[in-house]
């Protein structure tokens, strides 16, 4: 019996121990603690205050775009400032019969004596009734020139005085003197005949300069020989006669002789060559 239960007894502390070591096991433990981790409730982050709700900002009102500037327009602003030598010469008209040639001269600060040429003042007796203006690009800036003329007898209009727009004002750039008519022809050339006197006769054809420099008088840089010019007028026929002599000139202002048929032919070549221009539209100074 002693020997039984010491058996008996052997066996149920062995049992004990094998069990007590398989509750214990590491892989038991393990996988214990990988199942308290998983059931386990993550930590709660601490709650972020809610920010203040923005409004929305209108977007800020778009700048009102600047003016563009007024394009410059050349031809207009010429024919503005070119309309006070029309308003003198206007003004001229009342005066002319009421002051001397020299007066008239010098109370009108866009007309002298030069501009005034007996022919003028002898056409003019009927209140300046012939006396026209036009407005035509002559030297090819697209800048309009001032021309003022007279209509002769044969309803024909001959200009005596032009006028440019030079550095913002009116500048005279040519002129006719009391002895010639000058014809403004197609292609802006400008046809001239005169004379100094009964034995002195001058023909000239002429361009005005695209930059204006100086008074244009053809018969002044004639009488000169065309030599040293420094006015507007590039001449580019040229017929004379001096002293009853009739002569041809050439571009270097060398001379020679010809006769009077010649000299009637040379010239009425040159009225062909240079017709007159009839697109331009003359206005009564006076209406």
């Amino acid at each position: 019996m002693i020997a039984v239960s010491a058996v008996v007894f052997a066996l149920i502390a062995a049992g004990a121990a094998f069990f007590a070591l398989s509750i214990n096991s590491p892989a038991k433990l393990a996988d214990e603690q990988t199942s308290t981790e998983q059931e386990a409730p993550a930590p709660q982050q601490p709650q972020q205050p809610l920010a203040a709700a923005v409004p929305e900002q209108e977007p800020a009102p778009e700048a009102a775009p600047e003016p563009e500037p007024t394009p410059v327009n050349p031809a207009a602003e010429a024919q503005t400032a070119l309309q006070a030598v029309i308003d003198d010469y206007r003004s001229l008209a009342d005066d002319s019969a009421k002051l001397s040639k020299d007066d008239l001269a010098s109370r009108h600060p866009y007309v002298n004596s030069m501009a005034i040429p007996n022919y003028l003042m002898d056409w003019a007796n009927n209140g300046f009734s012939n006396v026209c203006y036009a407005f035509s690009d002559l030297n090819g800036d697209n800048v309009p020139e001032l021309i003022i003329g007279c209509k002769d007898a044969q309803a024909n209009t001959q200009a005596f005085d032009i006028w440019s727009y030079v550095n913002n004002a009116p500048v005279r750039v040519a002129y006719s003197w009391e002895r010639s008519i000058m014809r403004v022809c197609a292609g802006g050339y400008l046809y001239e005949r005169g004379g100094g006197g009964f034995q002195d006769w001058m023909i000239t054809v002429s361009t005005l300069s695209a930059y204006p420099t100086g008074i244009g008088d053809a018969w002044t840089d004639y009488a000169n020989g065309f030599n040293g010019r420094t006015d507007n007028l590039n001449v580019v026929e040229k017929l004379g006669m001096e002293s009853g002599a009739y002569v041809k000139i050439d571009a270097q202002g060398n001379k020679t002789a010809i006769t009077a048929e010649q000299f009637q032919t040379e010239n009425q070549a040159i009225e062909q060559q240079y017709p007159a221009d009839s697109s331009i539209e003359w206005i009564p100074l006076i209406s």
